[in-house]
């Protein structure tokens, strides 16, 4: 258990344990100029305890006496201590901020949504890899001690568009325009004249070449899985896809208003969709998601633009598209969590 080690470390960090009705969990609380940041820790011997009444007791508590003492706005992480997250997290699914310390993996078990929380992660996955013998966040039987949780829907995104160009591949060339454009590539004459506008749905997903398909996934696999992790399964690929037809469309418009004819293929547009929602996400969380910065968000989407631009054979009106719909979609989709944007006790109930 890391009750030692979790009262030095908050101690350090300006926490107070709190005295409540019941000796367990413990409670620690700092008091900021606007929010109260507040710390539940449920130890693993309470497992037997754990209930959907007992944490809404328990949370109950803990707002009545912060607001007996005036503090109105709340920012409220749960740490809970478990050698079976996956079974625990159905007792806390009612909230938004909820850390498992998995006991027997020596990990830090976060589900979509969740954010760094007064800078604890980096110091607790510390303090558990010391407990567990491995200092540094060292790696035994090949396994490394910090968590990684894959968003699936981002995976299947990237698998679906590897096998989509192995068939490609097989059954003819992803370099041959005519193929691409007989297995669903985009151009204005197919979709405004021949209305067929599935082809803004299986443009995503055809490549030209391998180095077109590699880039791309290289990137949606990092920045997907941030996005995923940030907006929640359904919203991510509402966004995704809206992106990418929207990026689509924003090419044909613009290739059939000067006459051009082009055949547009690759994820790139969806791509940038979700670079520009990460970024709007990285700027309305103080700048900083997890290991993303509101500075390296900004670097990679103007270094991205810029080699499109300076580029041959790039859609960038696609890009630019996408990355202004990827914007306003996350605008609409993403719903700041509550536990990192410091509620009332009120709207909180």
């Amino acid at each position: 258990m890391l009750e030692q080690e979790l009262d030095v470390l908050l101690q350090k960090k300006g926490y107070q344990r709190l005295r409540l009705n019941v000796p367990e969990p413990r409670v620690y609380g700092k008091t900021g100029e606007e929010r109260c940041r507040v710390i539940i820790y449920y130890p693993e011997h309470m497992q037997e305890q754990f209930s959907a009444g007992v944490q809404g007791n328990i949370v109950r508590q803990v707002r009545q006496y912060f607001y007996d003492a005036g503090q109105l706005r709340l920012d409220i992480l749960s740490l809970v201590e478990t050698g079976n997250p996956s079974g625990t997290r159905a007792v806390f699914g009612a909230y938004d901020n909820v850390w498992f310390l998995d006991v027997k993996e020596g990990r830090i078990v976060l589900y979509e949504g969740q954010e760094d929380f007064d800078g604890l992660r980096a110091p607790l996955e510390d303090a558990m890899d010391m407990r567990m013998g491995h200092p540094g966040g060292a790696v035994q039987g090949g396994t490394g001690r910090r968590h990684i949780a894959i968003s699936p829907c981002n995976t299947v995104l990237v698998v679906t568009n590897i096998v989509i160009f192995l068939l490609c591949e097989i059954f003819g060339s992803t370099q041959d325009t005519l193929f691409l454009l007989e297995h669903g590539a985009l151009s204005y004459p197919e979709v405004f004249q021949g209305h067929e506008y599935y082809r803004l749905f299986t443009y995503m997903f055809l490549h030209g070449g391998i180095d077109h398909l590699f880039n791309n996934m290289l990137i949606l696999w990092f920045i997907g899985d941030n996005l995923e992790k940030q907006m929640g399964h359904m919203k991510y690929l509402i966004l995704y896809f809206a992106s990418g037809i929207l990026a689509g469309f924003a090419s044909m418009s613009y290739n059939s208003s000067i006459g051009r004819y082009v055949v547009c293929v690759g994820a790139s547009g969806a791509i940038f969709g979700v670079a520009g929602a990460l970024a709007l996400i990285v700027l309305v969380n103080r700048g900083r998601v997890e290991n993303l910065t509101a500075r390296q968000m900004v670097l990679f989407i103007a270094l991205s633009l810029y080699g499109g631009f300076t580029s041959q054979g790039v859609d960038n009106i696609a890009h630019v598209g996408g990355l202004l719909a990827g914007v306003l979609l996350g605008l609409m989709l993403y719903r700041r969590k509550k536990g990192a944007g410091g509620e009332s006790m009120a709207e909180k109930r």
